[in-house]
């Protein structure tokens, strides 16, 4: 095995299938890249027996052939190296001699044959995606996955294609995640023929190398497919394959509301650096902040004795019952209005026991719901 290539390419295809390498397995053969030289570039695929990668860079191949290297030393060499060109030549015994300008560096390589090939899906639906609108959607819902290990089901994000059974949903593909405290649910209209429902509970942190294979953008298409126990992503030269989640999702069209007492809408940016502020003071005190609407304007407070007290106050329009007054984790606002990207926000908030809903005034079918906290002000 003979080639050549950039150590910007090589640097890329290393880093992008280094996060997939698993460093705390039995099984000693994961923890190596598979490095493949064929007449269409190198083939680097790592794979942690839950989600495989597979990436191919340009290169110019000499001699075909395949090897296997240690992640964590190819990771640490192709980090330090200069912008050349890099060459890469195995010998009959294994040994992988890496050579750049006038030096060069040995590693010692170890027979393919032992490494778990990546499945592909055969018997799947295919589904064709923009990867801008599948990126945003990720970003707006992973945050939300709970990564208690007790609560395996929601560990993941529950992917659905096919007509929703809200009335008034006319969204195709929708993405939802809950922690049991939180809840965010994204829509969007595709085209194509999407068929029947199907349902699928993503591991998150699949979803997560998905979200960082998408992160070029460009005019190509997602294609994504699911079978009954693995999903596929193909994206350029990137693709990634995970085993899916198995058990029953929470019906989460329970957890939204019908309606609101009181809708609020308020600036995104002015009342995430509110709440920013107010997460400093409410730090000491279980993150809990008080949201008060009163006439046009949004209260956000927060009290430890230790530390001090806060009362932020911004302008919003206000429709409903004034004087509404609901306890949050701080936080768990806070991350909702990151994922976001919308000028208005609407906050719907139905007293001190309901859940309050957060979502873009204009924009994409999104909806956030956040569980109220109990204080000792709060009534029985």
């Amino acid at each position: 095995m003979e080639y050549s290539c950039s150590k910007d390419d090589l640097f890329e295809g290393v880093q992008s299938v280094e996060k997939i390498v698993s460093t705390r397995s039995t099984l000693p053969i994961i923890g190596n890249i598979l490095f493949e030289a064929t007449k269409s570039g190198i083939k680097l695929s790592a794979n942690n027996l839950e989600i495989g990668m597979e990436v191919t860079i340009p290169a110019k191949v000499k001699k075909e052939g395949s090897v296997l290297v240690p992640a964590k030393t190819i990771g640490g060499i192709v980090s330090k190296l200069p912008s050349s060109n890099v060459s890469f030549k195995v010998s009959d015994k294994g040994m992988v001699k890496i050579s750049y300008n006038e030096s060069y560096l040995n590693v010692r390589g170890l027979p393919s044959d032992e490494f778990p090939v990546l499945p592909k899906i055969k018997e799947g639906r295919t589904y064709s995606i923009d990867p801008k609108i599948f990126s945003s959607m990720i970003d707006q819902t992973i945050f939300a996955v709970s990564s208690s290990e007790e609560k395996y089901v929601l560990n993941g994000v529950l992917l659905e294609l096919g007509r929703s059974e809200m009335q008034g949903d006319n969204s195709n593909i929708r993405m939802v995640a809950t922690d049991g405290y939180r809840l965010a649910r994204r829509g969007e209209k595709i085209s194509g023929q999407i068929g029947a429902g199907v349902k699928a509970i993503v591991p998150a942190k699949a979803l997560m190398e998905v979200s960082r294979m998408l992160q070029d953008g460009g005019g190509d298409e997602l294609k994504m497919t699911i079978a009954s126990e693995q999903i596929s992503f193909k994206f350029k030269d990137s693709y990634i394959v995970s085993r899916l989640i198995q058990g029953q999702f929470p019906d989460y069209r329970q957890v939204i509301p019908k309606g609101s007492d009181i809708k609020v809408e308020a600036d995104l940016k002015s009342l995430l650096e509110a709440s920013e502020r107010a997460a400093v003071i409410a730090s000491g005190s279980a993150n809990i902040v008080k949201f008060e609407v009163a006439a046009s304007k949004l209260h956000l407070s927060a009290n430890t004795p230790d530390v001090g007290s806060a009362d932020e106050v911004i302008e919003v329009k206000a429709k409903g019952k004034s004087g509404t007054q609901v306890a949050f984790n701080i936080r768990l606002i806070s991350d909702a209005l990151k994922a976001i990207d919308e000028e208005k926000i609407l906050l719907e908030l139905s007293g001190p026991l309901s859940p309050g809903i957060i979502r873009p005034v204009d924009g994409p079918d999104y909806v956030y719901i956040v569980m109220p906290i109990r204080t000792s002000e709060t009534p029985a």
